[in-house]
């Protein structure tokens, strides 16, 4: 059973994390950290005062004291500096990844046995870096990245054809960047294949708008980023482990031979359950996409030995 759940970073993404958690999950305890004092404890409070409107009993903690997760059954990565209009992955990387890292040390001391979750970018390769601080099996090291990028894509296509949404599955696999890869063929509306719903011009359009729908919104909030979408894509992760549902969620996870790659990370669709990851699903790729992810095999190692 899960108890504990601990989001450290309490921004605009980890803050609507929180509310929505409180909505979805019956807890006894919800702790919130970050760095800035006093930030993580207003939210706290606010959180608090909608017990009435959503019946909840959980225990909110809100902390800059890091040590507040132990025991956590579950640890929730959001902090880090958001990537902003004219920044390049790269510069991402060097600041977050020193974050991400020190919030590493203190997870492997005060919660050893949880699955955390990441959503700080540059995301695959912050779950890869992390991985390797923790020394956790990787399926307890989880990036929250293809679900909001297949849940983007199901957005675009929806806004083509206007069928029903809710009944729209779609698959995006890949790194969650510019060079993610949706796949159409994969993707189904009432288990009917998306692809008769538009046409190839249309799928030419989705596929290339979604690849930029994350620098789309950034170019428009300026000094922010999104956290709608993104808080909403890590509850119902989250959420699929704490209920220990075995959803199939595209998630990003160090590879180990799957799709022909090693000691890379990229998202591909996995089974989730209470203790993370419990299988990782291979589906056949065509030769156009299997060149891709060794293309992004190579690009992936440069940064990690830079």
């Amino acid at each position: 059973m899960i108890n504990k759940i601990s989001i450290i970073g309490a921004g605009s993404v980890g803050s609507a994390l929180a509310f929505h958690l409180l909505n979805k999950l019956d807890l006894k305890d919800l702790v919130l950290v970050d760095v800035l004092p006093g930030l993580a404890c207003g939210i706290a409070y606010d959180l608090e005062d909608t017990r009435q409107f959503i019946g909840f009993r959980t225990q909110i903690t809100g902390s800059h004291r890091i040590s507040d997760i132990a025991g956590s059954d579950i640890v929730v990565i959001t902090a880090g500096k958001p990537r902003q209009e004219g920044m390049t992955r790269s510069d991402l990387l060097k600041i977050n990844r020193t974050i991400v890292e020190g919030i590493a040390v203190e997870i492997k001391k005060n919660a050893p046995e949880s699955v955390v979750v990441i959503v700080t970018n540059p995301l695959d390769l912050l779950v890869y870096f992390v991985q390797k601080r923790l020394g956790f099996d990787r399926t307890r090291v989880i990036g929250m990245g293809a679900g909001l990028d297949s849940a983007r894509l199901t957005n675009l296509i929806y806004q083509k054809t206007t069928v029903d949404p809710a009944s729209i599955h779609s698959l995006v696999i890949g790194p969650h960047s510019k060079d993610m890869l949706p796949l159409l063929e994969y993707s189904k509306y009432n288990n009917l294949p998306i692809t008769d719903f538009l046409t190839p011009s249309e799928q030419e359009e989705v596929s290339s708008r979604v690849t930029l729908r994350g620098k789309e919104i950034v170019d428009q909030l300026k000094s922010r980023s999104a956290y709608f979408a993104p808080s909403l894509a890590c509850a119902d992760l989250v959420a699929s482990i704490a209920l220990d549902t075995h959803s199939l969620i595209p998630v990003s996870v160090c590879l180990d031979g799957e799709y022909g790659v090693s000691d890379i990370a990229m998202g591909v669709p996995c089974i989730i359950s209470k203790d993370g990851i419990e299988k990782i699903i291979e589906i056949p790729l065509d030769a156009r996409i299997k060149k891709t992810v060794d293309d992004y095999n190579l690009s992936f190692r440069q940064c990690t030995i830079s």
